[in-house]
């Protein structure tokens, strides 16, 4: 095995290439025409003779030029250190990773046995929303259904008056009443609400030119044009001369039968 020393490598120009590379040969005449064969030792000295790289030819060198060859200056230098303990060898595993452990204080606390996981909420959709929400839609539907009843009710008594008492609300009677009357020719009757006032037409006997009018009370709230007004005739005394009851809106009015007409009754 040979070792051989070349001198350190300077930056130089590509006009100074030829000279540099024609000093350098006379420097060393006796490396113009050596090839370092496969297991040499090639030391590099710098100008002062300090070794700066040791290295053994593992490979054919190509060309001369290798060891001549131009390079910028560097701003660092090797050494060769040499270890106390021999020579370390380092083998390179790249398929090896060692894993670095966690800190204690970043990892999380540690879960007693004991302790249960906590249940994955699942998202409720329209079926499985809050009861609340299902007693609230609830009691809103049980209002409308019960505001619908009775507009439906409300609706369903004005129909039934309309086609009993028609528009406006009128009910007529024949009754005897001991007015120029008997059972052949009853007194006839007729009860009206006319826009809200309480009209009663008698016509003793069947006869129009003996017809009179009562007027009754006057009504009032909503819809009062429309509440049905009706007559009946009871007999207290017994004399068979009855006296004539007006009812509407929930009140009775009492007329009595005096002197051939009706009187309505005093309030005491």
């Amino acid at each position: 095995m040979a070792r051989y020393e070349l001198p350190e490598q300077q930056a130089f120009t590509s006009n100074q290439s030829v000279k540099r590379q024609h000093s350098s040969k006379q420097a060393a005449p006796h490396m113009a025409h050596v090839r370092p064969s496969i297991g040499d030792v090639i030391t590099y000295r710098d100008s002062a003779g300090h070794v700066i790289k040791s290295e053994t030819e593992a490979q054919e060198i190509e060309e001369d030029e290798r060891y001549y060859s131009s390079r910028l200056p560097s701003s660092s230098r090797r050494y060769d250190l040499t270890s106390p303990q021999g020579n370390i060898r380092y083998a390179f595993h790249p398929t090896q990773v060692r894993r670095i452990p966690q800190r204690r204080s970043a990892s999380p606390p540690a879960q007693s046995m004991t302790e249960e996981r906590p249940a994955m909420r699942r998202r409720r959709g329209w079926f499985r929303s809050h009861p609340a929400l299902w007693l609230g839609f609830g009691m809103l539907l049980m209002l409308l259904a019960w505001t619908g009843l009775q507009a439906l009710g409300s609706w369903w008594s004005v129909h039934q008056d309309d086609v009993t008492y028609g528009r406006p609300r009128t009910a007529q009677y024949d009754v005897v009443v001991g007015q120029s009357d008997s059972a052949s020719t009853p007194t006839h009757f007729i009860a009206l609400n006319l826009n809200a006032t309480v009209v009663v037409i008698e016509l003793p006997g069947g006869d129009t030119l003996k017809a009179k009018i009562y007027r009754g009370p006057q009504l009032f709230g909503p819809g009062a044009e429309l509440y049905p007004v009706t007559l009946s005739f009871p007999d207290p005394n017994g004399d068979g001369k009855p006296n004539m009851d007006i009812h509407v809106q929930g009140e009775t009015f009492v007329y009595l039968n005096q002197n051939g007409t009706f009187v309505p009754q005093s309030s005491h």
